[in-house]
Formats: structure tokens, C-alpha cells, sequence
């Protein structure tokens, strides 16, 4: 070996346990990132022509999410569910789901988001929140009986 490559093949093996050691570092640190968690705050009786607060508290981790990309209350009769989207159609844009009428919900702080809501006629009704945040979707919905 010439004095040349005696000299450079340390800083090869250097470079190689630093580069190997930062992936195992990076591997570690790049985890999957905790879900959203999305708790409904609905209440499950309201009455016709009251004024309802819509709500959701969103998480991740121990920590409210005030900067979700999407948050959206959809409702409905639960005689007249929407139709899906098919399989081809993919995930629904916050478009659409408008163009169906869902409504866009506001941060209110400490990771919740609200729409104001007056249902029209008694019945039970599903209320679904759509929420996207970062890469992460979630859709939780429960049901509301209007007297």
C-alpha cells in the first residue's frame, strides 16, 4: 500500500462507523409517529331547532393538535346514509366532502375543534367527524337522537 491510501483508509472505516452508527440513530428516532386520537364530545339527546356545539378533542400522544390539515363534521339522517366512495375513488378530498355537505369545523385551542349545528326534524342522526392531520386520517362517528 502506497503512503496515499494508508493515510485515506482510516478516514474510509471513520466515515463507514459514522454513517452506520447515524442510520441506527436515525432508524431509532425515524418510529412511526404516535396516531391522532379523536374523542367526540356530542351529546346524545338534543332537540329540534337547538342550537348544538359539535365537537372533537384531538391528541397525539399526551399533546392537543391545534394544526390538523382537516377537520369536518358531516351529518346525517340514518335512514339516508351517503353513498361511499368506491374502492377506485380512494379517500375522499375536504372538497368533496363539502360538495356532500359537510361542514368545516374551527380550533377553539387546547386541541378542539367546533361547528355549531341545528337539526331541522326529530330522528337519529349520525354525526361523523372526518380529520386529517400530517399523513394520519381518522373518521369516528356516533349517533344523535333529535326529539
Amino acid at each position: 500500500m502506497s503512503g496515499q491510501a494508508r493515510w485515506f483508509m482510516p478516514f474510509i472505516v471513520l466515515i463507514l462507523l459514522t454513517v452506520g452508527c447515524s442510520y441506527e440513530e436515525q432508524s431509532a428516532a425515524g418510529e412511526m409517529p404516535e396516531m391522532i386520537k379523536v374523542q367526540l364530545m356530542i351529546p346524545d339527546k338534543v332537540s329540534v331547532e337547538e342550537d348544538v356545539a359539535l365537537q372533537i378533542k384531538l391528541t397525539q400522544g399526551e399533546q392537543p393538535v391545534n394544526d390538523a390539515d382537516h377537520v369536518q363534521f358531516q351529518v346525517w339522517n340514518e335512514q339516508d346514509e351517503p353513498e361511499a366512495p368506491s374502492f377506485d375513488q380512494g379517500m375522499m378530498s375536504a372538497d368533496e366532502l363539502e360538495s356532500r355537505g359537510a361542514t368545516k369545523a374551527v380550533s377553539i385551542g387546547d386541541g378542539i375543534y367546533e361547528v355549531s349545528y341545528t337539526f331541522q326534524e326529530p330522528g337519529v342522526y349520525v354525526v361523523q367527524a372526518h380529520v386529517t392531520s400530517g399523513a394520519m386520517h381518522t373518521m369516528p362517528r356516533t349517533k344523535v337522537t333529535v326529539e
